[in-house]
């Protein structure tokens, strides 16, 4: 699934969807890595295995595939 199919589907998914990746931003600020989409979804691949039962996984999920799209998109091989 790609990220704009779920975000046309889960229009309600947008404000935690940014709320996740604004999170990895600054933790990945934290730590002194470049702040790049690789390294935010090394972060957030890791946070979604530590995932508790509560997390919202869907809005996840979603972070995720957005950031695998900008990289397939803009990204350099």
């Amino acid at each position: 699934m790609k990220s704009e199919d779920t975000l046309d589907w889960y229009p309600a998914q947008l404000p935690p969807v940014k709320v996740i990746l604004g999170n990895a931003v600054l933790e990945v600020g934290r730590t002194g890595r470049p702040i790049n989409t690789r390294t935010l979804l090394e972060y957030l691949q890791l946070q979604q295995t530590q995932q508790k039962r509560r997390d919202n996984k869907i809005a996840m999920q979603t972070a995720i595939d957005v950031l695998r799209d900008n990289q397939r998109v803009n990204g350099r091989i």
